[in-house]
């Protein structure tokens, strides 16, 4: 009785075990994991340009092996044509594919594709090339550029926009692996703006203020509020244009007295020409008691009109134009012609 306990037990032990060969050598043929077969053939080192294709002797190897049952496989990032399109260093190796049982398995024999970038960018100079006087010109207004690596436009030296005419300028073209192109054309900067006068007002300063006064007679508080918003918003569709000492014309260039006279205007109230006379328009407030609309007059010859938060639009210079920025320091006095 006791013998026969331990043949069961044996009995079970070697099902065990011959239940997980088979388990294991089933594993082994699915995941090819029994191919050990070593290949002595030697794939040579390879350098090739970004952008082109696997080169054909990469796969002539496997003319020499005359077996149907290998490829060539790399890791290599390719687009949908097949061109490689990163530089670095990357491997190609044989592969088995076993016919049989439908499992690919690298073999021993591989090997390195350095790809490298040595082609400079392309520029190609746009057709129109002409600018507004004083104006920001960049290279990209210039030129365009194209490379497998991706490029970036660059200037020799900055331009001076403040004279106009023909300018010959460099511009410098480098990729995403530092190499570089260059080309010289040449640009036209357009004439100076003249001063365009659209408004003066043959009065005093006084009259000014009777004129005006008379105007606000006739509003509620209400339409006063709305009025100094609207005009607040009608100066800012003029944000950009350009600023010309002696103007007053919000599309071809104004300064910045004329820039106030003439937003008021629009809305039928008289400022004088100077930033210096716009000092005694309306009545003087506290910092305090700002609202959009209001003045903000600087006795050193500038003015501007308070658009809320410590901001106001005003032709600030040659290089700004018409803008928006903060309200900033200097002996100022602030006023509200629409009270």
């Amino acid at each position: 009785m006791h013998m026969k306990s331990e043949r069961c037990k044996l009995k079970k032990i070697v099902d065990l075990c011959i239940h997980t060969m088979v388990i294991i050598m089933c594993l082994t043929f699915l995941t090819g994991a029994y191919y050990e077969r070593n290949i002595y053939y030697k794939l040579e080192e390879i350098t090739i340009e970004l952008g082109n294709p696997i080169p054909d002797e990469v796969y002539g190897y496997l003319k020499i092996l005359n077996d149907e049952n290998f490829n060539i496989e790399t890791n290599a990032p390719t687009d949908k044509l097949g061109n490689i399109e990163k530089t670095g260093v990357f491997s190609y190796y044989l592969v088995y594919n076993d016919p049989i049982y439908l499992f690919s398995k690298m073999t021993n024999v591989k090997s390195t594709i350095t790809v490298i970038d040595t082609i400079n960018p392309v520029i190609t100079i746009k057709e129109n090339n002409k600018f507004k006087y004083n104006s920001d010109v960049e290279a990209e207004d210039i030129a365009t550029c194209y490379d497998l690596s991706g490029c970036t436009l660059t200037l020799d030296e900055k331009i001076d926009s403040t004279t106009s005419g023909e300018k010959e300028v460099t511009i410098i073209a480098t990729d995403g692996n530092n190499n570089k192109s260059y080309i010289t054309t040449n640009i036209t900067i357009e004439e100076k703006p003249k001063p365009v006068y659209n408004f003066y007002y043959n009065a005093s300063i006084e009259q000014m203020n009777q004129f005006n006064n008379q105007k606000n007679s006739l509003l509620s508080e209400e339409e006063k509020t709305n009025l100094r918003n609207n005009i607040v918003e009608f100066s800012k569709q003029f944000i950009g244009n350009p600023y010309v000492y002696g103007g007053t014309s919000l599309t071809n260039g104004t300064d910045c007295s004329g820039f106030t006279m003439s937003i008021y205007a629009n809305f039928g109230y008289k400022l004088p020409r100077s930033s210096t006379s716009q000092i005694y328009i309306g009545i003087e407030i506290p910092q305090s008691a700002l609202l959009p609309g209001d003045l903000v007059v600087y006795y050193y010859g500038h003015v501007g009109i308070y658009v809320g938060n410590g901001l106001m639009v005003h032709a600030g210079t040659s290089q700004t134009g018409i803008t928006i920025a903060p309200i900033f320091s200097g002996a100022k006095t602030y006023r509200r012609v629409i009270y």
